[in-house]
């Protein structure tokens, strides 16, 4: 089999078209491998002993995402944040975020739990309402879970689109707030609200499916090329 010889516009097409096909999918290897690593990483922070306190400082925190935690202290009354758009069940809801204020006077965020959309507002769910001292088990999370379409908090509106501990605090004068996050995990039931997590990190892993769609489309490209160029 013979090929006749391509133009150079044909040769700079194939090679920018090849090229980058194949650059995208060795990517999504390395993402691949990434994921798995930050999939294994979880397993085995869950299964360490809680943690009683947590550190002063924000790189000791971050090193700690998804430890579990057992914390205790004083719920301060009359603030909650809602953190949406998020669902149990298929049905559109909050996260109810409250702040607890640890022995050391420090004030940690707790996301309480789920509930429905038409019960965001307190009054409508008073046996909802933490007073007094409790404690609280969970898991520690230091990210704030945006990305670039995640859309800006609407604070005036108590309407939050990612963990933005910072704008909390600031929003309403919180002080010695813990640059982090616990998630209280425990028995999910509708009928009791809110519905806190069951302790399951969900990460969307899809790189397999991209790194076969690159690849197939860089081979898919390569055919064409050598089926278009050879000799009849």
């Amino acid at each position: 089999m013979t090929f006749t010889r391509p133009r150079p516009l044909a040769i700079f097409w194939f090679i920018s078209a090849f090229g980058t096909c194949m650059a995208l999918g060795t990517w999504q290897v390395a993402r691949l491998a990434w994921k798995e690593n930050l999939v294994a990483e979880i397993e085995a922070a869950k299964t360490q002993a809680p943690l009683t306190t947590l550190p002063k400082e924000q790189a000791e925190l971050a090193a700690l995402e998804f430890r579990p935690v057992k914390l205790s202290g004083t719920w301060v009354r009359g603030i909650e944040f809602h953190l949406s758009p998020r669902f149990y069940k298929g049905k559109l809801g909050y996260w109810i975020i409250a702040p607890l204020k640890l022995n050391d006077g420090r004030i940690v965020l707790i996301n309480r739990g789920w509930v429905p959309t038409e019960q965001k507002d307190p009054t409508t769910r008073k046996e909802t309402i933490v007073s007094g001292y409790g404690t609280v088990n969970g898991l520690l999370r230091t990210t704030a879970e945006r990305n670039y379409f995640t859309p800006k908090s609407q604070a005036a509106r108590n309407v939050w689109f990612g963990r933005d501990i910072a704008e909390m605090a600031t929003h309403d004068t919180l002080k010695n707030v813990i640059p982090a996050m616990v998630d209280q995990v425990g028995v999910q039931d509708r009928a009791h609200l809110p519905v806190p997590s069951d302790g399951t990190i969900r990460l969307r892993n899809d790189h397999l499916s991209y790194i076969i769609t690159w690849y197939g489309i860089a081979a898919g490209i390569l055919v064409i090329f050598l089926v278009y160029h050879r000799r009849k």
